[in-house]
């Protein structure tokens, strides 16, 4: 997408509609469940009644919230170690305020915006705070995808990315995403085989089939990384374009690639949704 075209097409033309959303005094575990249906890592928290936007919260929020993280004391402090007590938790406790657009800006006022604040979503609003869309990197994705770029995955992938062992627990995985601020670690057994790869979704699908069955409980969060990580791996090599990466994100639904060395299938490095920024002029 030039700069020009990005100037001059309205944000509605690739933001999402209509957008899902969770009222302020909802739970989290209603959050949970609308992400685990819907396929969803962020939600637009909004007043019921008005539709005004009243913040946002992300998969990894509530993770923090729940296992690991600055919030994990609140929960601590409030409901021990009880898990599905804490779920009752409304979702305005720890949603965060929302960086948004208005209706009548550009796709690329939003990607712009976008990478400035370091988010990956921006809810549209109207003058009045509505809530009337959103904008993700996923969006920025499926205008990507299947078009030659020009540019390898090598020039915009994070090279040697941080990992985590299968043996380990959820509870560690967590941590090392809410320490990290990442969203998914490769799973990398001790001979530096890849064993898969475990996402925030990934977990929050978890916690969703827990409270269905009613097995919510803090052991939950011992299970082994390697026993619930998805494979086999989605990956793309460090040759590949660009374009390719974001076609396979598209067709998987998933926000990141690992790459892997074709010759050797040694994995190299990550490429994610938001690598895609650094393709915007600037």
């Amino acid at each position: 997408m030039s700069g020009k075209a990005g100037e001059e097409l309205g944000v509605l033309a690739l933001a999402s509609t209509p957008v899902i959303s969770v009222a302020e005094g909802a739970s989290l575990a209603d959050a949970i469940r609308l992400m685990a249906e819907k396929g969803y890592r962020r939600l637009p928290v909004v007043d019921p009644d008005t539709g005004e936007l009243k913040g946002i919260i992300t998969a990894t929020d509530i993770l923090g919230f729940l296992v690991a993280g600055p919030k994990h004391e609140l929960m601590v402090e409030k409901h021990g170690e009880d898990l599905a007590a804490a779920l009752s938790e409304p979702v305005s406790s720890i949603a965060v305020r929302a960086i948004s657009i208005e209706v009548g800006s550009s796709v690329l006022d939003a990607l712009e915006l976008m990478v400035a604040e370091h988010v990956g979503g921006l809810p549209v609003v109207d003058a009045s705070g509505r809530l009337w869309a959103i904008i993700t990197e996923r969006d920025l994705v499926k205008a990507l995808a299947g078009r030659p770029t020009g540019a390898r995955v090598a020039e915009l992938m994070t090279p040697d990315p941080v990992s985590i062992r299968p043996e380990a627990s959820l509870r560690e995985a967590v941590e090392l995403m809410v320490e990290r601020g990442f969203r998914r670690l490769p799973v990398v057994g001790p001979d530096g085989g890849l064993t898969g790869i475990v996402t925030s979704m990934d977990i929050i699908r978890l916690f969703h089939a827990a409270m269905r069955e009613g097995r919510l409980s803090p052991e939950l969060l011992e299970t082994r990384v390697g026993d619930v990580c998805t494979r086999p791996v989605v990956s793309v090599g460090p040759g590949d374009d660009v374009g390719r990466a974001a076609q396979l994100m598209w067709e998987h639904g998933i926000g990141g690639l690992l790459v892997v060395e074709p010759r050797t299938g040694r994995l190299v490095g990550i490429i994610t949704e938001r690598d895609f920024f650094k393709l915007l002029p600037g």
